[in-house]
């Protein structure tokens, strides 16, 4: 009796806060975005990117948009010593998609962000394999964002009914 009410008292306090939970991407059938074309950085971070978007979008003629994505990184030290050596590095990633409305022309952007923190070791070898990892998961998160973004906005399912 309990854990039912237990579960019904929170049931109404995430009603009336105004949660609506999110059951589907508004894509395609398969949950895939569609998009005319889509343009990544030809650099290991874009191909990352690539990788986690693979199965998430699908080119078609008929979709009313395109997107271009560009992509920054930034790294940078912290929890300096004495010695002004960093303990940790911060690292910064920053997604850059600007959509263009092949019907009207106009353009919007959009812009993700995700940052990491990881410790440094006393190998660059170990730093840089630590680096890479960050980055494979901090493209996967992008990519998971930039698809949710664009289905909650109603973007990757819009097709323009005029293009054969």
């Amino acid at each position: 009796m309990l854990p039912g009410l237990a579960v019904l008292l929170v049931a109404l306090l995430l009603s009336a806060c105004g949660f609506s939970p999110i059951y589907k991407i508004d894509g395609t059938r398969d949950g895939s975005v569609s998009l005319a074309a889509l343009a990544l950085p030809d650099t290991d971070n874009g191909r990352l990117l690539a990788q986690a978007l693979n199965g998430r979008w699908q080119a078609d003629e008929r979709a009313l948009f395109d997107m271009r994505i560009a992509l920054d990184e930034a790294a940078r030290d912290s929890q300096l010593n004495e010695a002004g050596v960093g303990a940790r590095i911060e690292l910064s990633y920053r997604l850059r998609a600007e959509l263009h409305n092949r019907q009207d022309g106009t353009r919007r952007s959009i812009e993700l962000r995700h940052a990491a923190n990881v410790a440094r070791s006393g190998s660059g070898a170990d730093d840089l394999a630590q680096k890479r990892n960050q980055a494979r998961l901090a493209m996967q998160v992008l990519a998971e964002q930039l698809i949710m973004r664009l289905s909650r906005e109603g973007i990757g399912g819009q097709i323009d009914e005029a293009r054969p």
